[in-house]
């Protein structure tokens, strides 16, 4: 019997079975498709490595990782693609100066390495933003990295540890016997594990609620926009205060742009899909252009959206299933997970092999039961049409 079955072989999914194997534990993955394949949120992911502008709630594990983020490459013996650009957050109004001021010093004192930049200094670390900058906060720590060779590195990486992957294989349920869950079911085969992770992201209610078990999440199919490349102008990553946008400049010398504009949901024969709004791709442009001028010297090459699980109050939700003993959740998070993954790993891991993991304590499913009932219903049936966050 194994010791441990993931379902989930995403960059959240990998990241857990390659701490639980590199600790002995006997470990198979389940993906329905394959690691960080469309429309998945690790094969639609940005790739931002931000520690900045998070939740409170983040800080632990967000710093964690930030640690890990450089030596990655050479812990997973594979590549990332990460590049330690820095993250700036940019301010255009003096009205916005001082909110930002306060978050900077309260992320200082969180132990993150962030200063608050006048406009000159922002302008030497962002030579090809528009004028009228007023400040900027800035983390040189920070940066970006490939999500899809992110995710394959933890996956072999885990493998190596003897993890096993079961690839295009649908898991069509959680198997509870003598009130708890003792397993998966596959096709009309129980697979028999002591532990059950579901790092499953939008998937997840579909295998939690038929046992009475739902996680307050939501779909959200943000858009991405991949340019032509163009000569290096910009190395930082780089968000706004105010402005639905994310944007950075690959080493291949395309742009990547994203800040959560949003794509619609396509449901057909029980598979889920994305479909690109010309308004969503047309606003994020405007957007790009506005703020670093020089994007428009290139055009959109490619436009795609990814499922992401948004969590109620969006930040993710890790801990024991609410009801359902012997089974994880790694969920909801609401589109800036990826830099958090080496930290969720390793908290995880450690959670389930039963230690008390202080990190994930801001994080835990325990809150989902303090809930309020309207708002939980009301996030539910929501139907954004407009950009729900900046993301990675």
């Amino acid at each position: 019997m194994l010791d441990v079955v993931i379902v989930g072989g995403g960059v959240i999914g990998s990241s857990i079975a390659y701490h639980l194997a590199r600790s002995g534990a006997r470990v198979r993955v389940y993906e329905q498709a394959a690691p960080a394949v469309a429309p998945s949120a690790s094969w639609a992911s940005a790739g931002g490595v931000r520690q900045q502008g998070r939740d409170p709630r983040e800080w632990p594990l967000t710093l964690e990782a930030a640690h890990r983020w450089p030596d990655l490459d050479d812990e997973l013996a594979a590549p990332t693609g990460f590049i330690q650009g820095g993250h700036l957050h940019l301010v255009e109004t003096e009205a916005d100066l001082g909110a930002l001021e306060q978050r900077v010093q309260r992320e200082r004192q969180a132990g993150m390495n962030i200063s608050l930049l006048e406009p000159s200094a922002a302008y030497q670390v962002a030579p090809a933003m528009k004028g009228g900058v007023v400040g900027a906060a800035f983390t040189p720590e920070d940066g970006q990295a490939d999500p899809r060779r992110t995710t394959a590195a933890f996956a072999a990486a885990a493998q190596h540890h003897g993890a096993e992957y079961s690839n295009q294989t649908r898991v069509d349920g959680l198997v509870s016997r003598d009130g708890r869950i003792r397993g998966i079911s596959v096709g009309s085969e129980l697979v028999s594990a002591d532990t059950v992770v579901l790092a499953t992201g939008v998937w997840t209610n579909a295998l939690t609620a038929p046992l009475g078990c739902e996680v307050p999440i939501a779909v959200r199919a943000p858009q991405m926009l991949l340019t032509t490349p163009g000569p290096p102008r910009l190395a930082p990553t780089l968000t706004a205060v105010n402005r639905a946008l994310s944007l950075k400049q690959l080493s291949s010398g395309e742009y990547f742009i994203g800040g959560g504009w949003p794509t619609d949901v396509v449901a057909h024969n029980n598979t889920l899909a994305c479909r690109v709004r010309p308004d969503s791709v047309g606003g994020s442009w405007a957007v790009a252009t506005e703020i670093v001028p020089s994007v428009a010297d290139q055009r959109i090459d490619q436009h795609w959206g990814g499922l992401e699980a948004q969590s109620v109050d969006g930040v993710p939700f890790i801990g024991p299933a609410p009801g359902l003993e012997g089974a994880f959740v790694a969920v909801g998070f609401s589109g800036h997970g990826f830099q958090l993954s080496p930290a969720v790993g390793r908290a995880v891991a450690d959670l389930v092999g039963g230690a008390r993991v202080s990190e994930l304590e801001s994080v835990s499913t325990a809150r989902i039961h303090a809930l309020d009932p309207a708002i939980v219903d009301a996030f539910k049936h929501a139907s954004p049409t407009t950009p729900v966050a900046t993301l990675e």
